[in-house]
């Protein structure tokens, strides 16, 4: 085994003294600490966690636990020393450890509060399926469009097809999809989940030869025209079942997890002093404030 290894075995045991047993109740000693039968098979079974289904069962051979039991001894000697040289009072150990004991304790709450309770019936899943059918659709459409950059630009073209105006000749004469424009707004066959929300959405919801209001996306503004359709059965219950059910359930745990901390903020005393951030670190050069708009979104915490 590697050197290397001794220090980055995430969640090591460290073996506790055990004051109470007989000597021959104790399997592993280390100077003052012993490791009686008990926690030395308390501590297997966490390691057993840790390993592949199939190769759990060689956990029971003695062979494997007399190695099992070298490790656990090499690895308090270890521990012992580091002690010795009052490592565990450095704060970037400290610091480590508290940041480790909080985060158990966050997961530990959350999967208590939000993991365990909010659950997803099988009849939940089964009746958003049958209610939102055209979620699971796996109908094709032909469709074209004409891009502009402005609500008002995509108003004007409109009331032109309306007057009889040719959508090809508008296409190639206005959109700001050159690609398209070429062949008068043609996007080809457009599949459910290749297109941004917004105009999947609008073009879905048209009959063939139909064009929509102006529809508008991060790219502008459009005119949807539907061209032909191609129905499909819908995705089968069993092959989106699972997927649909962890979609649920994560939908339902953030929206529980939002209540759970609002009611929390509503209990506590909450104080922001925004007139001393950002904080900057030492020696660092006055920080430069944003513009408007500028700032970056936050990270979640969770």
């Amino acid at each position: 085994m590697g050197w290397r290894r001794w220090g980055v075995l995430a969640g090591a045991a460290v073996l506790a003294a055990c004051t109470g047993g007989t000597d021959e109740q104790v399997v592993v000693r280390v100077n003052q600490t012993r490791v009686t039968a008990a926690e030395f098979r308390r501590r297997l079974d966490l390691e057993r966690e840790r390993v592949p289904a199939h190769l759990q069962v060689l956990m029971e051979s003695a062979d494997v636990q007399k190695k099992y039991a070298q490790d656990l001894i090499r690895r308090e000697i270890l521990l012992q020393e580091a002690a010795r040289r009052q490592i565990d009072s450095r704060p970037a150990v400290t610091d480590r450890v508290r940041q480790v004991r909080e985060q158990l304790m966050l997961q530990t709450l959350l999967s208590e509060e939000i993991g365990e309770k909010v659950q997803v019936p099988e009849a939940d899943v089964q009746a958003y399926y049958e209610g939102h059918p055209e979620e699971f659709s796996r109908d094709r459409l032909r469709a074209g469009h004409i891009l502009v950059q402005t609500e008002g630009e995509a108003q004007q073209i409109l009331e032109r097809l309306k007057g009889k105006e040719g959508f090809e000749a508008l296409a190639r004469r206005h959109s700001l999809d050159k690609a398209s424009g070429a062949k008068g707004g043609d996007l080809g066959t457009v599949e459910r989940g290749k297109m941004v929300p917004e105009f999947e959405k609008a073009a879905y919801a048209l009959k063939v030869g139909e064009v929509s209001a102006p529809v508008k996306t991060r790219f502008g503004y459009h005119l949807i025209r539907v061209t032909a359709r191609e129905p499909r059965p819908a995705a089968p219950f069993p092959q989106v079942r699972e997927n649909l059910r962890q979609r649920l359930a994560g939908e339902r745990q953030q929206a529980a997890f939002e209540a759970f901390v609002e009611g929390l903020k509503k209990q506590a005393t909450v104080e922001v002093r925004e007139e001393l951030l950002p904080v900057a670190a030492p020696g660092a050069p006055p920080a430069v404030p944003l513009q408007p708009g500028t700032a970056p979104a936050p990270g979640g915490a969770y």
